[in-house]
């Protein structure tokens, strides 16, 4: 019986479809090209689960060059199609985990799409500040609503400099975000002036600046200290306030403190 497989791996809106077959394949309306590749065996388990899947690229192959030199700011999620005797069927689905680069070849690590559904669900904290994640499904804004088209002049280290955000006072994208062009997000720490510091520069940001330089367009969103006056000032947004603000500081059993 022979067997070919197929590898559709994606990254944001960038798409790599390859095959270990001796020449290209064509499925689904999209070419897989031909690549010295390998990958290790899989197995089911009892558990819906199954093992991990190592994917071996040659290093001189454009993805693994792609992925040693960027931050993987993205979830990337790989496919893998098993044409057998003609009948191609999904054998496998996962994400990246890790790499492990060796002396001539790049070894993908992905994990089983299935490992998600072992997770334990998380479950409402009872605190004084708003729970929610902001922008999260708790929380309910929609991003674009509150997304503001600003400019970066400058980056130095982890800090970038957005003329536009000096029209807000000192702080307002504190916990907010910085959107590059690709839609590659970046956490935003500090924001003093026209000075926004983020979590970790994202790579597609830093190769957009190096390619576009002063004005690289960026997308930027405000921040929240979850606390009900910035939810219901800042974003109007007091109907879905996660926090519990008249927690007792105090237990009234007992008399020791519970926050």
């Amino acid at each position: 019986m022979s067997q070919i497989d197929l590898y559709r791996i994606v990254m944001g809106d960038q798409v790599w479809t390859l095959t270990s077959a001796d020449e290209d394949q064509e499925y689904n309306d999209e070419l897989y090209a031909a690549v010295a590749m390998g990958r290790t065996g899989y197995e089911s388990k009892n558990e819906m689960a199954k093992a991990n899947v190592e994917v071996r690229l040659p290093l001189s192959h454009v993805l693994a060059i792609n992925l040693l030199t960027s931050f993987n700011d993205q979830i990337m999620t790989l496919t893998v199609y098993t044409n057998r005797d003609g009948s191609i069927q999904v054998s496998w689905k996962g994400r990246l985990s890790s790499l492990k680069p060796g002396d001539n070849d790049l070894t993908l690590v992905f994990e089983s799409v299935f490992t998600s559904l072992r997770r334990p669900g998380l479950r409402a904290r009872y605190q004084k500040s708003c729970r929610h994640a902001l922008y999260g499904r708790g929380c309910r804004l929609d991003p674009e609503d509150f997304a503001e088209a600003a400019t970066v002049d400058d980056i130095v280290g982890s800090t970038i400099t957005v003329p536009e955000a000096a029209s807000q006072i000192d702080g307002y994208y504190l916990g907010g975000m910085l959107r590059a062009a690709d839609g590659v997000l970046s956490y935003i720490i500090n924001h003093v002036g026209d000075q926004i510091t983020v979590q970790r520069v994202s790579y597609s940001l830093t190769a957009q600046f190096d390619l576009e330089g002063a004005g690289t367009a960026v997308t930027i969103y405000p921040g929240c200290d979850h606390t009900r006056a910035t939810c219901n000032g800042k974003f109007s947004n007091g109907d879905n306030y996660g926090g519990f603000d008249w927690i007792p500081r105090k237990n009234p059993m007992g008399g020791s403190s519970i926050v």
